[in-house]
């Protein structure tokens, strides 16, 4: 019995202590993938932004130059 109990205590810790190393390591990785997310997310936030900045960019070039093209018809009249 006595090398049953010794077993017993043995398995337990054993088991424990993989428990408390899988539990550290669930933290470690939930904190790690938590903070790629919000990486990702400026990443995502940023290429949109950049996007939309050239948009803008030629939208006002196109702007200028068909205020341009109506200003010069208008001149010629």
């Amino acid at each position: 019995m006595v090398s049953d109990e010794h077993e017993f205590q043995m398995k337990k810790n054993e088991l424990e202590e993989r428990l408390e190393r899988l539990e550290s390591e669930r933290s470690s990785l939930m904190v790690e993938v938590e903070a790629l997310r919000q990486k990702r997310t400026l990443l995502d936030l940023e290429k949109k932004g950049a996007a939309l900045q050239a948009t803008v960019e030629m939208l006002k070039m196109e702007k200028a130059d068909l205020e341009g093209q109506i200003s010069s018809i208008e001149g010629s009249q």
